[in-house]
């Protein structure tokens, strides 16, 4: 049961204590910050008020809070608070797979290379709390050299609507069961197909089109092959799509939240899959020839980590 901290009266649920609310004139947010204040641990400001559970769970108001916090506070406690993180995370979600640098870099939790550097290495601390690794150890120095023969050519899907403009190796447009981009040596890229996207492609996609787009997964599962869904806008634009007048729309009522809790599900649900930000459609022609004509889809390493070092 829900008790109401103003009159007394119980509610089975947190909706009907909050639809109650209103006979005080008082809003959620209000009632909350009233009665259960919480504080950014590191400004001591009241944490910003979304919705209940984002509350409850959330220590500051942003990275930059949480990454002085980190710094300020002794190793060992910043060891103790970051490996729960990952403990709650694992149990409240029920994750199986070590969490991705998507997957931190969307969540109030520091990065992948921050671990390494209070753990030393991540995917060992990973496995140590019960979770799978389905990624491989970054190397320190990655250098990943395009080669490719006369007969190699990079197939773009005939249904791509704005495809990338390729302008210095062969390509030919063809209909492809799954993604966007594949080359013609499956050999080479171990299967591995590109599915673009800008952001009003990804906001569509995992939203109304989210089952379709898991129906696409599941077939490049079927076929054995990997697919990166590579959109053209680096992560922290994304993250934030809403202020984008021009990506978008004031009707709709999609945000990011939203599309980045189906980002983690999707990268949690399917171990074949990463998704990769990067900066700008021209960007997306650097790194779909990298992926597709160097072998650094080889080792299956975390692209995004890879990309936010400057390795990729």
């Amino acid at each position: 049961m829900v008790k109401c901290k103003i009159c007394g009266k119980e509610f089975t649920k947190d909706k009907g204590l909050h639809l109650h609310l209103k006979a005080h004139k008082i809003s959620v947010k209000d009632y909350y910050y009233n009665h259960y204040p919480r504080y950014d641990l590191y400004t001591k400001k009241l944490i910003k008020f979304k919705n209940k559970d984002q509350y409850f769970s959330s220590d500051f108001n942003d990275k930059k809070s949480l990454k002085s916090w980190l710094k300020k506070i002794p190793i060992e406690e910043a060891r103790d608070y970051c490996k729960n993180l990952l403990v709650k995370r694992k149990l409240e979600k029920n994750i199986e797979y070590s969490p991705t640098q998507v997957e931190l870099r969307t969540l109030p939790f520091p990065p992948i290379p921050f671990y390494e550097v209070i753990f030393d290495n991540y995917y060992k601390l990973c496995e140590s709390l019960g979770f799978k690794n389905k990624l491989s150890d970054l190397p320190k120095k990655m250098v990943f050299k395009e080669k490719f023969n006369e007969d190699h050519l990079i197939y773009i899907d005939s249904r791509e609507q704005k495809p990338l403009r390729i302008l210095d190796f062969p390509t030919e447009v063809k209909g492809l069961k799954f993604g966007d981009y594949c080359l013609n040596d499956k050999a080479k890229t171990h299967n591995t197909y590109i599915e673009r996207k800008s952001v009003p492609d990804l906001i569509g996609t995992l939203s109304s089109g989210l089952e379709r787009f898991k129906n696409e997964i599941s077939k490049a599962a079927e076929e054995d092959a990997y697919m990166v869904i590579l959109i053209e806008r680096k992560i922290e634009e994304c993250l934030a799509f809403n202020k984008l007048a021009h990506v978008y729309k004031k009707n709709t009522r999609v945000t990011p939240d939203f599309i980045f809790h189906n980002v983690r599900d999707l990268i949690q649900q399917y171990p074949h899959i990463q998704f990769l930000f990067v900066d700008g459609r021209q960007e997306c022609v650097r790194i779909v020839k990298k992926l597709l004509l160097s072998d650094v889809l080889k080792d299956k390493f975390d692209l995004q980590l890879a990309y936010d070092l400057k390795l990729l």
